[in-house]
């Protein structure tokens, strides 16, 4: 097995080109925790246990401002946000805000993926981009196949920009095709029901 990449011109950047991975397939937890199980004495469940177990200890310790790490896999941390003002007196307490959490790879990670496999994708090149039909396409034939999308997925399968990525899921949620699930960042889009 190998990732698979397609080329993709530089915005605003004249003609240089540069890569970018396609077709990637999001591996949710419960696939996750039965492989490990596969490898492993635990069973699937307490694997999923466990993990459900080291995400709360990890947003626990990140509320209080600590950086959690995980050995081998990298650090945790959350950063604040604030209105741009233009003395410490008018920035209190109440006016910083959680923003995102930032988490950044270990260099025995890293080292792991340095000689990672890749391959050019069987599919057409997209320096031309794909129509906003076909993209509208591409994102619900995805979701019959997954049952959801997020952005990033739609940015994915279809070698977009966020911005057209958002803009194709807002067309179809006014079209009516999809339905937005959760918010933000951690937004998915489903297929509409009738009942919906």
């Amino acid at each position: 097995m190998s990732a698979t990449y397609n080329l993709f011109k530089n915005p605003g950047k004249g003609d240089n080109l540069h890569a970018r991975q396609v077709n990637q397939y999001t591996v949710r937890i419960d696939a996750l925790c039965e492989e490990i199980s596969q490898i492993s004495s635990f069973s699937s469940s307490d694997v999923k246990g466990m993990l459900e177990a080291v995400k709360s200890r990890i947003a626990f310790h990140l509320k209080y401002g600590d950086i959690v790490e995980l050995e081998g896999l990298g650090t945790f941390n959350a950063s604040l946000k604030c209105p741009s003002l233009p003395t410490e007196k008018q920035i209190t307490p109440h006016l910083v805000r959680f923003n995102k959490v930032v988490f950044r790879c270990s260099n025995e990670l890293k080292k792991e993926l340095r000689y990672m496999k890749v391959e050019r994708a069987d599919e057409p090149s997209r320096l031309k981009g794909y129509t906003e039909e076909k993209r509208k396409t591409n994102i619900l034939n995805y979701i019959q196949q997954n049952n959801t999308i997020s952005t990033l997925e739609c940015r994915s399968i279809n070698g977009c920009s966020k911005y057209i990525a958002l803009k194709d899921l807002r067309t179809l949620l006014d079209e009516q095709k999809i339905v937005r699930l959760g918010y933000r960042a951690n937004a998915q889009y489903g297929l509409k029901t009738r009942e919906e």
